[in-house]
């Protein structure tokens, strides 16, 4: 199990080329839809104007969106959105830099130059087995978990901590050599730890496959689903 694991993993970690294709027309416009739906759903959470008619027992009248001060919750929306997407795009940069990409390739990905993407994430991106100084830790999201990768000091390695969608929490047992294969095993827990999509958390499937001792719902788990 462990090695099919690692050999699933491995090929996750293995930089493909192109990394993606440029979208067409039509997926542009059905992400620019997405994003105008959402920002118009918060627009209307937050308006005045609509909270006050729902206040009353009213019904929001057609071209209420025209009014200006609807038009400025909008706005507010979208620039939330905004910040969202730089958030997002500040953690997928330190990620892909710290698991392989180059400064080239995520100015490419963002549309700016090698030089500019380097000045917007500085320290983003390392050689994978570069222990040397201080590198920022970087997080991995998978299947509802969250995992943290860390440098160790005076070039001790990596370690990785994790809590998955189920709740589970683990962390390496030892420093890996390399960030990758850091990534590599923590997102292997998180994929072990998802929830299933009804939500029900079942013991044996979550535990399948373990080979390091965590932290369950129930408490500390060995990995042979007994707890300690």
């Amino acid at each position: 199990m462990e090695s099919s694991l690692n050999d699933f993993w491995r090929d996750v970690m293995t930089f493909r080329e192109p990394p993606y294709r440029a979208p067409i027309d039509d997926e542009i416009l059905r992400l620019q839809d997405q994003v105008a739906e959402a920002a118009q759903e918060m627009a209307r959470a937050i308006s005045t104007r609509e909270s006050a008619y729902r206040a009353d027992g009213q019904e929001v009248p057609n071209g209420t969106a025209l009014s200006p001060d609807w038009q400025l919750a909008h706005l507010y929306a979208l620039h939330e959105i905004e910040g969202i997407v730089r958030r997002l795009a500040d953690r997928a940069a330190r990620t892909a830099g710290g698991t392989g990409a180059s400064y080239a390739q995520l100015g490419a990905a963002w549309g700016i130059t090698k030089q500019a993407a380097r000045l917007r994430w500085p320290g983003a991106v390392r050689r994978p087995d570069d222990t040397s100084g201080e590198a920022a830790s970087f997080e991995l999201r998978l299947d509802g978990g969250l995992a943290e990768i860390n440098q160790l000091p005076d070039e001790g390695g990596f370690i990785w901590e994790a809590t998955g969608a189920d709740g589970t929490s683990g962390q390496a047992k030892e420093p890996y050599g390399n960030r990758i294969q850091a990534a590599a095993h923590a997102g292997a827990f998180l994929a072990r730890h998802a929830t299933p999509a009804d939500g029900s958390y079942a013991e044996d499937a979550a535990h399948a496959g373990c080979f390091e001792p965590h932290t369950g719902p129930d408490g500390s788990i060995d990995c042979d689903s007994q707890p300690r």
